[in-house]
């Protein structure tokens, strides 16, 4: 495996460890304490962030057409067999929390951080077995 690839997996490992050491602790008092909130944004950021690295670097290392958006980095995986298309289009939402809480559109991100800790964990877990095995 590429090292640059090697390296952003371990540090993807990281955040997912970190995210799901502090869960319950983020669930609990994400709407009642601004650190905990921004913590828990950071976290979720980064994963989504360093996921998106991941597709982009695997489609280049690949010599695949570089994708035109975070998306279709996403569907690109998919398509060429890297990740099972249905996958693929049940992960795609990672682009839009990138971006999301990556532009501070003034809204509240409590939702979105919740619903991300509780079942997106899981699915950046399934995205780095399936990169592991490449």
């Amino acid at each position: 495996m590429n090292e640059v690839l090697f390296r952003k997996l371990e540090r993807l490992k990281e955040e997912v460890i970190y995210l799901e050491k502090n869960k319950a602790k983020f669930l609990k008092t994400l709407q009642a304490s601004a650190d905990i909130k921004k913590m828990a944004e950071r976290s979720v950021y980064l994963c989504a962030e360093i996921t998106l690295d991941i597709a982009d670097m695997v489609i280049a290392i690949k010599g695949l057409p570089k994708p035109s958006t975070y998306s279709d980095s996403i569907y690109k995986l998919g398509d060429y067999k890297i990740v099972p298309k249905s996958f693929a289009r049940s992960i795609i939402y990672i682009a839009g929390l990138r971006n999301f809480l990556a532009h501070d559109y003034q809204i509240d991100t409590s939702d979105n951080l919740r619903i991300f800790l509780k079942s997106g964990l899981s699915d950046i877990k399934r995205f780095i077995g399936y990169i592991e095995k490449l």
